[in-house]
């Protein structure tokens, strides 16, 4: 007797349908609202490309996540479903079933298949427990909104994106495109022009440019960030200096662009990486915020003093909750003002990262004080600095009253490591023994973690803390 479980009935009507597709569309308008997503899903992966064209035409819901199945951008998917949409809005279709007001192109909507293929193993138990996907559309009902995260690249033109843009644009009038994430990785500013003004900029909420921009570049992209209203987190990434620039077109270039602060008033979260020409100019692409910001961040730029100075005295950080300067050489800078900043900040922090700064024994002990009044703080990250032992159970001791922390990333001590720089793992292992053991005694810690500099043979850091793996096996074992 065979233990196979038999194929349910509406498992053997999908396959049914599924096999003669001229009988499937004819089908589509007296099938039940619950079979359309498992149906959908299983001609999408079978590539039935007139099946889904003409479910989209009948679509019982208001939205369609079809980003979801889509691990790769898949053209011929898009086209199918779009001329789907064209049967139902472009010529106005006589079908009253459909309700498709919102065509979502993220990859985020998983959510919505998983609970109505759940939903389908309800309907064949004894005791069905149908739930419904939640949905919200914003704007007139008779428009469709098409929602899409955009990434626009210096390579041969995305045929998925180009097809979309232009799609959208030839039915300006009934389709509202809507891009809340873009992220622009074209090195030249022309080359993307007339795909920048296909895009609504007053939806898209978040901006990664990574380029190797020259100061100018920015320039020229200020007009398009002075128009995105909506942003509330922009990302700088990789721009790059020229030495055939002169300070004065720097200069120019850099207020060009951080002039369009003004005009983003939901700004609250700027991330800068490897930015050349910030150094001894943090001021100026700072000074133009209205707003204070929640999360600020910078990683591998050489800061002068000058820099740390306005990073303690400025306004947009009054309010902040994440704070992170990661790879930011601080060793020749005073302490004073990461200290004043650190107090300023103190009733908001949530979130401090100083991985990498190569902060000193002198300089943290100047700041411990303030760290220790900043009793939100549920991360703090101090890898990559190196403290001695003494130090360090200063540091444990400091942060003892802390009792909001939950995760905390420590260096390894310094005598944990030989005059070559080598870490001993048992002579580590102790020393972050005693380490836990002064922090166990002021509070229950949750998540601590002690570690190396990463291993010059395999790159992975000796990790202490309960439950983790010690990842690196190439250091010298005592």
């Amino acid at each position: 007797m065979s233990s196979m479980t038999p194929p349910r009935l509406l498992q053997l009507a999908q396959k049914s349908l599924l096999g003669n597709e001229a009988l499937a569309i004819l089908s589509l308008d007296q099938l039940p609202r619950e079979m359309f997503p498992v149906l959908f899903v299983e001609a999408f992966n079978s590539w039935l490309l007139d099946i889904l064209k003409a479910m989209v035409r009948v679509w019982p819901f208001e939205v369609l996540p079809l980003g979801a199945l889509m691990k790769n951008p898949q053209v011929d998917i898009l086209k199918a479903v779009l001329d789907g949409l064209d049967m139902k809005y472009t010529q106005k279709s006589d079908c009253r079933r459909g309700k498709l007001h919102v065509l979502d192109l993220r990859d985020d909507g998983l959510n919505f298949w998983n609970v109505w293929a759940k939903s389908m193993d309800d309907a064949c138990s004894s005791e069905p427990n149908m739930r419904r996907q939640p949905v919200e559309h914003k704007g007139p009902k008779s428009a469709l909104m098409v929602i899409a995260n955009v990434s626009l690249t210096a390579t041969t033109p995305d045929a998925f994106l180009t097809h979309l843009l232009q799609w959208v644009k030839e039915r300006a009038s009934l389709v509202h495109l809507c891009c809340h994430k873009l992220k622009i990785l074209a090195n030249l500013i022309c080359s993307m022009s007339h795909m920048l003004e296909s895009l609504e900029f007053g939806c898209i909420e978040e901006l990664e440019v990574c380029c190797d921009w020259q100061p100018s570049g920015l320039a020229k992209f200020a007009p398009y960030l002075g128009r995105m209203s909506s942003l509330h987190k922009l990302s700088l990434v990789n721009l790059s200096g020229s030495l055939l620039v002169t300070i004065e077109e720097m200069m120019e270039s850099l207020f060009q662009f951080a002039s369009q602060f003004a005009k983003l008033p939901h700004l609250r979260s700027l991330h800068i990486r490897s930015l050349y020409f910030v150094y001894n100019h943090l001021d100026q692409l700072l000074r133009c915020l209205k707003s204070p910001l929640e999360d600020f961040s910078v990683t591998a730029c050489l800061l002068s003093e000058a820099d740390i100075n306005y990073l303690s005295q400025c306004p947009c950080l009054s309010e902040i909750k994440y704070l992170a300067l990661r790879v930011v050489k601080l060793t020749h800078i005073s302490p004073e003002p990461l200290r004043v900043l650190l107090e300023r900040v103190a009733p908001t922090l949530m979130t401090l990262d100083l991985m990498g700064c190569e902060i000193t024994d002198s300089q943290l002990n100047a700041i411990l004080p303030a760290l220790s009044h900043c009793y939100q703080l549920t991360s703090l990250s101090f890898y990559g600095n190196r403290l001695s032992m003494a130090m360090m159970e200063k540091l444990v001791e400091h942060t003892g009253n802390l009792s909001a922390l939950i995760y905390e990333l420590y260096p390894a001590p310094l005598e944990s490591y030989d005059t070559q720089g080598i870490a001993h793992g048992g002579r580590f292992s102790h020393l972050c023994t005693e380490l836990m053991g002064i922090l166990e005694r002021i509070r229950e810690p949750k998540q601590v973690l002690f570690s190396t500099d990463p291993c010059w043979k395999c790159a992975e850091r000796m990790v202490f803390g309960l439950n983790h793996p010690n990842q690196c096996h190439c250091y010298q074992l005592d």
